[in-house]
């Protein structure tokens, strides 16, 4: 076990009664705009975009905006910190802790973060930047705790045991699992578990250029297809085959020049998944085309989420309109990805079917910006403690 801040023993000296941060409080607030310069200014961090992506979302103007908002939602209500917030972070998304914690922290909570052993240079600088930032606020450094440890169920239960918040990242079966292991009777629980995202494009209304070809790189590939709302599928309004033929081609020949080096293991992870949707529908077409693998579907009903290994494999499917996309979307749907609908159109859609899927819709360019509603949480307030006065 790998202790980045404070020994983790000292957790339980904590008296959440005598000495709370308050939501927004200043420390926070002025610690988070100091990471994002630190992240912003750094040539060396410059080298990562999600560490950018990051850098900018922390910017204080953000956070003011953040702040203005919480408060102006919840005016009429008394928000306090929970107390202690333990968050296990995924493998598969580097910098999900960070926006986690950042979330809690502006609740006022004290924090555990539970990050993967997993090791590469963008999460060890980052994890470098954090502990030497931090340490510059003592009331923050003394209630965050970032421990690197492997899957040890010992050591998730024990910190399982202090926390009034248990935040769960990653996929179904690491959320089942932690899940058997107890919180305390007045604790509670979130819960992101993997998701799928799709992106609608009517083809009257889209041009497909440079800037279209890098969005949609952007909202695809930034994790290699592995986060919840990376595109894995594309939905089709009024496309001929030609349409499609030339979205497929201009899109390989960007994604050509990113100079992208698939392993072995990941290009045949595709060849068995296309394989296995083709064997159990011999209708389906599938295609390759340089580091993009496609496959056609006949009907929406015949997305596989549960096959879809990423790394440039993508559905693709024809839908009549947005109404059959709500129509057909379940809880594994995160977000919708939007090129040439309307705002209106989609706001009626949801309205008449009342979707049972999709938590948050996009435009083009934006799958991968991260926001304080998340999954259908409002994150701040979930993690705050409504105090009810009604006298």
């Amino acid at each position: 076990m790998n202790i980045l801040t404070p020994d983790i023993k000292h957790i339980d000296e904590i008296t959440f009664a005598k000495d709370m941060l308050k939501a927004f409080d200043e420390e926070s607030v002025e610690f988070i705009a100091t990471l994002s310069k630190n992240l912003l200014q750094s040539k060396a961090y410059r080298l990562f975009p999600e560490l950018v992506a990051l850098g900018f979302w922390m910017r204080h103007s953000h956070i003011k905006q953040l702040k203005k908002d919480f408060f102006l939602r919840n005016s009429e209500r008394i928000l306090l910190p929970r107390g202690i917030v333990f968050h296990i972070a995924p493998t598969n998304v580097d910098t999900i802790f960070v926006y986690s914690m950042i979330l809690s922290m502006l609740a006022g909570n004290s924090n555990i973060l539970r990050v993967s052993q997993k090791s590469n240079p963008q999460i060890d600088a980052l994890l470098n930047l954090i502990v030497t930032t931090i340490k510059e606020y003592p009331r923050l450094y003394e209630r965050t705790f970032i421990i690197r440890y492997a899957h040890e169920d010992d050591i998730n239960k024990k910190l399982s045991s202090y926390c009034d918040v248990r935040v769960i990242w990653g996929g179904d079966e690491t959320i089942k699992h932690i899940r058997s292991i107890p919180i305390k009777a007045t604790s509670t629980e979130l819960v992101f578990a993997d998701k799928f995202s799709l992106l609608v494009i009517d083809a009257k209304k889209t041009l497909f250029d440079e800037y279209f070809y890098e969005a949609l790189y952007r909202d695809s590939f930034t994790f290699m297809q592995e986060a919840c709302s990376s595109i894995r599928s594309v939905c089709w309004l009024n496309a001929d085959e030609d349409i499609k033929s030339e979205f497929w081609n201009g899109f390989s020949r960007y994604i050509k020049e990113q100079n992208i080096s698939l392993e072995p293991k990941n290009i045949m992870d595709k060849l068995v998944a296309q394989s296995s949707l083709a064997i159990e529908n011999p209708q389906i077409k599938t295609q390759f085309k340089d580091e993009i693998s496609i496959v056609s579907l006949n009907d929406i009903s015949q997305i596989d989420v549960a096959k879809h290994c990423g790394f440039g494999l993508f559905y693709e499917v024809d839908i009549e309109d947005i109404e059959t996309l709500f129509s057909h979307s379940f809880r594994k749907y995160q977000t919708l990805v939007v090129s040439g609908i309307e705002k209106k159109s989609i706001i009626k859609a949801i309205q008449n079917t009342q979707p049972k899927g999709i938590d948050r819709i996009v435009k083009l360019g934006e799958a991968m910006n991260f926001k304080s509603l998340w999954d259908g949480y409002d994150i701040i307030f979930s993690l705050s403690r409504i105090v009810d006065v009604d006298i």
